[in-house]
């Protein structure tokens, strides 16, 4: 089922990784404070610790799945970009 990630600890090493998953070049931005909207369903991740390298979220740290001490108004987002010529 669909659900978040919470901002808090969420930098720009964990936005690398989340736009590697979904096939982009790099994160340009991290933006907290569900700046995009609150989500809905479970916070699966919060306190994400990735080193910058990894090639999903499932492989940094994090305090456990569903294991939250946010709200969706905590929700983070990311921008994500690709080089010239390459589609996601």
């Amino acid at each position: 089922s669909r659900g978040t990630v919470c901002d808090d600890s969420f930098d720009m090493s964990d936005a690398r990784v989340v736009c590697r998953m979904f096939g982009y070049s790099g994160a340009s931005a991290v933006r907290g404070s569900a700046y995009y909207g609150r989500g809905s369903g479970n916070i699966y991740m919060d306190e994400l610790r990735c080193t910058g390298t990894e090639t999903s979220l499932f492989n940094c740290r994090y305090d456990g799945w569903g294991v939250d001490d946010c709200s969706h108004s905590e929700d983070v987002g990311v921008v994500c970009y690709t080089t010239s010529g390459t589609t996601p």
